[in-house]
């Protein structure tokens, strides 16, 4: 039987794909951005110790951070969850080539060990440490600490993979966000409570052996699991669930638009890419949440930045990639009988009901002062007014398919990604806020609103040029579209 190198496969696999030449660029420049990100959390770990120090002069900055590791291993678990994933399209393709499984499943175990965010704990906490162990704290003990704090970080590695197995990741990513509100309106003291736990034992032999321990079982709990579905018709086999969409049929009377409204609702619930983007746009609800409380942006422009998230995180996630939602059968859709108009109405409907629905979810922001929720209100008209139509324009010039039932994954997903979409970001976020500094220049913070509010009504107004002005760009790029959907 031949001897097969996985590694050499993988890059025979990437070298043989169409457009691979394109893929290699966004991985060349994706690879720049997590060398910056490495030498960022480097510099962070470097740098900690003084920072807890001039922050917190009463406290003893290890202390401070261990009354923090709570909320770092919760972040931590959560992009694991929706950002981490596995191979699974490379695991397919392996097994059927006369390669042995535990073979396989090493290779897999060691991409998890050796993956980029296990090297976060390193960067930051192993400097701290040192930088510690300098200014005169107990060599052993620091040391120890690392240890323990990169074996539960391996911890999550697994953990994050068995939650994604599980289906429960909304679940858990609300149990998190519940602990956080604990400590927020101070219910219970979970940072303490974590921190106190953690550096409790003098030279931490407990906390290492615990952690050593969890880690082994995870470990041997995740080989087990592949050991046992590692096969085509089991674990690997996609998921029959149940088809969604049957109540929508009062759609149908409003009209073809809303017929197509209605099977973009059905893609949205039916595929693990567009549930992602569902369950961000939530996630983007409590945006706000990090600036409205904070007296520092009190009087900042930063205001209207977590306006547009809070309001706009789904015309943002989802409108930038019309019509690659509808790659996989474009061309089909091509050969119907409907307009481009018709076609591109049913997203905008879909992004503007977002929109609103946003705007009555936020209305517990009501909590930080009126003038908070006028400024959502403002944003959220800009986001009807002039961000759906700039979302449809960037679509327009998004040639890359995208594959419904593969979730994005981050550093390495290069699907409907280009640099046409990281410039549109400019007019997206960036106008807003000059719009409303330029308000507050001429008179202050009324005035902000107002301009900002008055920027989307006028462009209601001229609803009907923009869309005719959008469909001519779409009609322009058709051909290329379909060749390019046709070759993904």
């Amino acid at each position: 039987m031949a001897t097969y190198s996985l590694s050499a496969l993988r890059r025979k696999q990437f070298f043989r794909s169409p457009q691979w030449e394109v893929k290699l660029v966004l991985r060349m420049l994706l690879g720049f951005f997590v060398v910056y990100m490495l030498i960022s959390f480097l510099l962070l770990g470097l740098g900690l110790h003084f920072i807890l120090k001039d922050s917190f002069p009463e406290q003893d900055p290890f202390e401070v951070i261990n009354a923090f590791l709570i909320y770092y291993f919760g972040v931590e678990l959560i992009v694991r969850i929706y950002f981490q994933k596995l191979p699974v399209t490379d695991i397919q393709s392996f097994l059927l080539l006369p390669i042995k499984k535990t073979k396989i499943i090493r290779s897999v175990m060691r991409r998890l060990l050796f993956s980029g965010f296990n090297a976060v704990s390193v960067l930051i906490f192993l400097p701290f440490s040192l930088v510690q162990i300098f200014e005169g704290g107990p060599q052993q003990q620091r040391l120890l600490w690392w240890l323990t704090i990169l074996m539960l970080s391996l911890c999550l590695n697994y953990l994050a993979f068995f939650i994604n197995k599980s289906q429960n990741a909304l679940w858990i990513s609300a149990a998190l966000l519940g602990v956080y509100f604990l400590e927020r309106f101070k219910i219970f003291d979970v940072a303490n409570f974590f921190g106190t736990l953690v550096q409790s034992n003098e030279h931490q032999w407990i906390s290492l052996l615990g952690a050593a321990i969890l880690l082994f079982g995870l470990s041997l709990l995740t080989y087990r699991f592949f050991k046992r579905e590692l096969y085509l018709d089991r674990g690997l086999q996609r998921k029959k669930e149940q088809i969604i969409g049957k109540d929508l049929s009062f759609l149908d009377r409003l009209g073809k638009r809303n017929t197509l409204l209605k099977n973009d609702i059905r893609l949205i619930f039916r595929n693990a890419r567009s549930r992602q983007v569902l369950l961000f746009s939530f996630l983007f609800l409590f945006y706000g949440l990090i600036f409205f409380p904070q007296e520092i942006y009190a009087d900042s422009v930063m205001l209207v930045f977590a306006a547009i998230f809070t309001t706009g995180g789904f015309t943002l996630a989802f409108g930038q990639y019309v019509p690659a939602w509808d790659s996989e059968y474009y061309p089909l859709l091509m050969c119907q009988n409907l307009t481009y108009r018709s076609y591109l109405e049913s997203k905008w409907r879909l992004m503007a009901s977002s929109v609103i629905v946003s705007l009555l979810l936020c209305l517990p922001y009501l909590f930080f002062g009126a003038h908070i929720y006028l400024l959502i209100v403002a944003g959220a008209l800009f986001n009807l007014g002039i961000g759906t139509y700039v979302n449809l324009i960037s679509g327009a010039l998004n040639r890359s398919p995208i594959k419904l039932n593969v979730k994005a994954k981050a550093f390495e997903n290069t699907q409907a990604f280009s640099l046409t979409q990281f410039l549109f970001i400019i007019p997206k976020l960036l106008l807003p806020m000059g719009i409303y500094w330029i308000g507050t220049l001429i008179s202050g913070f009324s005035m902000g609103i107002g301009i900002l509010a008055f920027s989307g009504l006028l462009g209601l107004c001229f609803h009907q040029r923009f869309m005719q002005w959008i469909e001519q760009q779409y009609l322009h790029g058709k051909h290329r579209t379909l060749e390019a959907f046709l070759n993904k």
